[in-house]
């Protein structure tokens, strides 16, 4: 009878605070509730009226008036470690957590698709119909075990296609639109994936290569015409989606298996230090425990919100945050159809978003065209209307993830009336690790850690991460869904994430440098550098190369040249040698990614060493060392529209002097065809900084 009276006072409790106005509900009585839910939580006792008690909790309680009520950061810490046992108690999934949101905001917009003349609306009563008969679909068309790949452009058919299987128990992997053949036939074939969905005939071919390569049966589905390609090997996804009644529908998804709250529901790929892509497996439990920390971290989220889809949903803050975030919030995804600057700038005042989740150079970019607005605009224009012009009326809060930002441009925002939050984050957390708060913003610092995260130092400074949302490797080789075994220290599991911190005042991190290899550029796609190094592994003339890139626009690369090598001594003039080594550049960027390609190179007159700190015994790079040792040389890669190559004859390792030749900027070839010449400082198209090469272009071969 004592458990029955707390969970029936807590009920009670739920019902008196929010049937109040808001005028009459005083913070003590917020702290109250919780204190009552903590205690209701010692019950052992389970049943309907547990569960319900449970769900009601999980979907009143994580609105702004609650949260705001709470006295402090560390109250809403313990409000996410309630939410995150009322989860298992309730047994609660994302097809739940949709179907609340219908409930109270069913014909409010959910999805929007941006056009030039008119916006496609999707309310959350029409997404959920939808979903169910993709998922439906999937289930009857494939077989009771579908194992999905989404590989597709952002659309709302693709959030769709993805939900469907989120919320309806069907393993689900989103593939990024760059990966090649060889990389799709691996993933297939580790996954044992039976059905992929594309958007277009030339992702459907790479998908139908890569299926013929592993040897096994693969159905590709089209969210778009597919008339382009065989019909007898694709399908139409939505054509196929509507062939089922509502009852159909239902009686298909209640005899679906079910998976539990801790068994794998999907795998994000991140870039493995050796090239090869790395899954991180996820649970039902991973994604909903994290939506539920990042609103006790964002407590003033979730009014009214409108986002902006800029991320690719391949990328675990364009799914988890926006996506997923965005049904948490109540709010509205708009779908802008291309990540470039000039898009995002002109929809800004259009949408009128009131969060948005950008990467480093966004915020530049946008900080950027305020500026040169303030600057064009007359006297009797406010500086709050220029900026307003710029960004829209609504916008009130941002992150900034997947780089730095340097903290003018923080100030910029805030003083605009912008919350702007810093942050550091991994695939392998769901997201974010830590995050500046709203209103303790720290220069040139992540933050601290967001509720639920255990962080953990190594002697030299390296941070382990641990918690509720903390994902698993999966093992490389084998099969299904057999995972990497963690390291425990002391009885708890922790993941190592390869970068060094201080913690400053007020617990705030600062990065220090990175253990690992893998880095991200300016516009925060992450880049292995040993992926591209290692195509220039056995070149005549080449020692060894090492590329840079970290924060910025490009990669460069450093070679150290082998001139005793017989095709070398060979060339006897410039351009001979010149052209050799702009021909095998150009053979290395061949199936890479943009993102990934060698833009400029140099040959350094000496080999990296140990004795300097450049290498390990092992002869590992230090990178920091490297890029420390021949910044200028970088430096002048990035600055001069022209390639330093040593004098012929010169003793490379000798650090002789010796004048370097002169050679004429890279040549660049567009995807058509045509030649031109680029070099660092000439302008290009608008999605990018002023010393970055057209998007999609390579050395010409």
């Amino acid at each position: 009878m004592r458990t029955n009276a707390k969970v029936e006072g807590l009920a009670g409790a739920i019902e008196n605070w929010f049937g109040a106005e808001s005028d009459e509900r005083p913070r003590a009585a917020a702290d109250e509730l919780l204190r009552l839910a903590e205690q209701a939580l010692a019950s052992e006792e389970s049943g309907p009226e547990q569960v319900q008690l449970w769900r009601t909790w999980l979907d009143r309680t994580g609105a702004p008036d609650f949260l705001c009520a709470l006295d402090g950061a560390e109250a809403r810490e313990r409000w996410a470690e309630v939410c995150f046992a009322a989860i298992r108690r309730a047994d609660y999934g994302l097809d739940q957590l949709l179907e609340d949101r219908v409930r109270t905001q069913g014909e409010h917009p959910l999805f929007e698709e941006l056009q030039r003349d008119d916006s496609s609306r999707w309310t959350y009563a029409q997404v959920q119909r939808r979903v169910r008969g993709y998922a439906a679909a999937l289930l009857a068309e494939v077989g009771p075990e579908p194992r999905v790949a989404i590989y597709l452009q952002n659309s709302v058919q693709g959030a769709c296609a993805d939900l469907a299987c989120l919320l309806h128990d069907i393993f689900v992997t989103p593939l990024s639109v760059h990966l090649d053949v060889d990389e799709l036939a691996f993933i297939l074939e580790r996954l044992q994936i039976n059905v992929a969905i594309t958007d277009n005939s030339e992702r459907a071919r790479r998908l139908l290569e890569a299926g013929n390569r592993i040897g096994r049966p693969l159905e590709v589905l089209m969210t778009r015409d597919s008339r382009s390609v065989e019909r007898c090997e694709v399908q139409h996804f939505v054509e196929m989606a509507t062939r089922r009644t509502p009852a159909e529908v239902e009686s298909i998804l209640a005899a679906r298996p079910r998976l539990g709250l801790d068994d794998p529901c999907t795998i994000m790929f991140t870039s493995g230090s050796t090239g090869r892509p790395k899954g991180v497996v996820f649970t039902r439990f991973h994604l909903l425990s994290k939506r539920f920390a990042r609103a006790a971290a964002l407590p003033e989220v979730g009014r009214d919100e409108v986002l902006l889809s800029y991320l690719p949903l391949y990328h675990t803050f364009g799914r988890y945050l926006e996506m997923l975030g965005t049904i948490y919030w109540r709010g509205t995804y708009v779908f802008s159809g291309s990540p470039s600057a000039e898009t995002l700038l002109e929809a800004l005042p259009r949408v009128r978003p009131t969060g948005m989740i950008g990467i480093p150079l966004r915020w530049s970019q946008m900080a950027e065209r305020c500026e040169a607005a303030a600057g064009e605009a007359d006297a009797e224009t406010s500086a709050e209307e220029v900026f307003r012009s710029v960004v829209g009326p609504r916008l009130r809060w941002g992150l900034s993830a997947a780089g730095y930002l340097s903290p003018r441009v923080f100030r910029f925002f805030r003083r605009n009336g912008v919350a702007l939050c810093s942050g550091f984050g991994m695939t392998e957390a769901t997201g974010g690790i830590t995050m500046n708060p709203p209103d303790e913003y720290v220069d040139n610092t992540v933050g601290v850690a967001l509720p639920g995260m255990r962080l953990r130092f190594t002697e030299e400074g390296e941070m382990q991460i641990g918690g509720a949302y903390v994902g698993r490797y999966l093992r490389e080789e084998g099969q299904g869904f057999e995972l990497e075994a963690p390291l425990v220290v002391d009885g708890e599991e922790w993941l190592p994430t390869g970068d060094l911190f201080e913690r400053l005042d007020l617990d705030h991190l600062s990065i220090v440098d990175r253990i690992k290899d893998i880095y991200k550029n300016s516009r925060g796609q992450t880049v292995a550098p040993r992926r591209v190094e290692a195509r220039f592994l056995g070149v005549p003339g080449i020692k060894r190369t090492f590329l840079v890139g970290d924060h910025r626009a490009y990669n460069v690369l450093l070679i150290v040249p082998d001139f005793e090598d017989p095709v070398l001594r060979s060339t006897y003039d410039e351009e001979s040698r010149q052209e050799y080594f702009n021909q095998i550049a150009a053979a290395a960027n061949q199936n890479l990614a943009s993102f990934e390609r060698v833009v400029n190179f140099v040959l350094l007159e000496r080999d990296f060493e140990i004795e300097r700190g450049e290498l390990t015994p092992k002869g590992s790079f230090r990178r920091s060392a490297v890029e420390k040792n021949f910044a200028k040389t970088i430096e002048a890669l990035y600055a001069s529209p022209e390639i330093e190559l040593p004098r012929a004859g010169s003793s490379i390792g000798d650090g002789a002097s010796n004048s370097p030749w002169r050679a004429t900027p890279m040549a660049v070839a567009s995807r058509s065809g045509a030649s031109s010449t680029w070099s660092p400082g000439t302008s290009s198209t608008s999605d990018h900084s002023r010393d970055s090469p057209p998007s999609g272009w390579g050395i010409r071969s």
